[in-house]
């Protein structure tokens, strides 16, 4: 009896430390070996991600993920991921949750890559999600978009290529007969005019050379080059005396602007005397006028000063 429950005894006690390792073991490969910090992250695909998959920062193990939520939010379908991340875990600002393989034939994980700030994420704060860094999930991205162009694009430009040959084949039945006589038509009337059009280019070309393009006008463009070459040059010249011109009035300017003032001035003295001279001119015109009458009368006056008598002229 007493053998009896020594076995038994010894067989539980086999049986918890079974168990105890199980746990243990469990609690390893969860990653949960003891307290954690909660965070949350928003992901779009979660493709391989279940309750207790490995929650990693930079590929080390640091928790679990406890739960997965989806969300419905302007016509897409999000998934907010509960992480269980080691208790004291440094989280900094600016990281990013990711869903990523560490290995072909791994399981997917959610990585989480640190940010490069230096501020610290709080428990329950939401770490931003990411794109898929696993090479099945850009496959299934890829053959995603792959479906959707070949739905959305090559088969509507397919349909539209088997129209338009449809349409290019009915015509080509419909008009073929007129096009292959138009062309045997233009062939034959090209075959009968194409002597004379090389017969007209042979003399043009000939014209050219023997009156256009020769020694003597060829001579004559040169020296037309060379005199619009001295004209040039003449141009330039002018130009380089004229900008002196212009030189030399800026330099004398002052000079300038003193003698339209002096020259203003004149004017102004000239016009108040102007009346009291027109009216002297006018007297001595009248003078002048009076004396030529006289000597036209008598030339005497020149001599004698007087007036002549009536019997000659001169005094006696």
């Amino acid at each position: 009896m007493r053998d009896a429950r020594t076995n038994y005894v010894v067989v539980g006690s086999f049986v918890l430390l079974m168990l105890a390792v199980l746990v243990v073991t469990v609690a390893l490969l969860t990653g949960r070996t003891g307290a954690a910090d909660i965070f949350y992250t928003e992901l779009p695909h979660v493709g391989g991600i279940k309750f207790g998959s490995k929650v990693t920062y930079e590929g080390f193990v640091v928790g679990a993920v406890e739960d997965i939520e989806p969300r419905r939010a302007d016509g897409r379908t999000a998934f907010r991921l509960k992480l269980a991340v080691r208790q004291g875990w440094p989280v900094p600002e600016g990281s990013i949750a990711r869903v990523t393989a560490p290995g072909i034939l791994a399981a997917v994980v959610v990585d989480i890559k640190g940010g490069a700030g230096n501020a610290l994420l709080v428990p329950g704060a939401t770490i931003p999600g990411g794109p898929a860094a696993n090479i099945f999930a850009v496959m299934n991205e890829m053959s995603g978009q792959v479906a959707r162009l070949n739905q959305e694009g090559l088969l509507p430009l397919m349909a539209t290529l088997n129209q338009q040959v449809a349409m290019l084949g009915t015509m080509l039945e419909r008009q073929a007969p007129d096009l292959l006589a138009n062309l045997l038509s233009i062939s034959s009337d090209l075959a009968a005019k194409a002597p004379r059009i090389t017969a007209d280019v042979q003399k043009m070309t000939g014209t050219l050379a023997t009156q256009v393009v020769n020694d003597q006008n060829a001579a004559r463009v040169g020296e037309s080059l060379k005199n619009v070459a001295e004209l040039t040059a003449g141009l330039q010249d002018s130009r380089r005396k004229l900008d002196g011109i212009i030189t030399a009035i800026d330099a004398n300017k002052g000079n300038v602007d003193q003698s339209l003032k002096d020259l203003r001035h004149t004017l102004q003295a000239v016009a108040r005397t102007i009346d009291s001279v027109t009216y002297n001119l006018e007297g001595t015109s009248r003078n002048v006028h009076e004396f030529s009458r006289q000597i036209r009368d008598n030339p005497g006056v020149l001599i004698g000063g007087t007036k002549g008598s009536g019997d000659g002229p001169g005094r006696r």
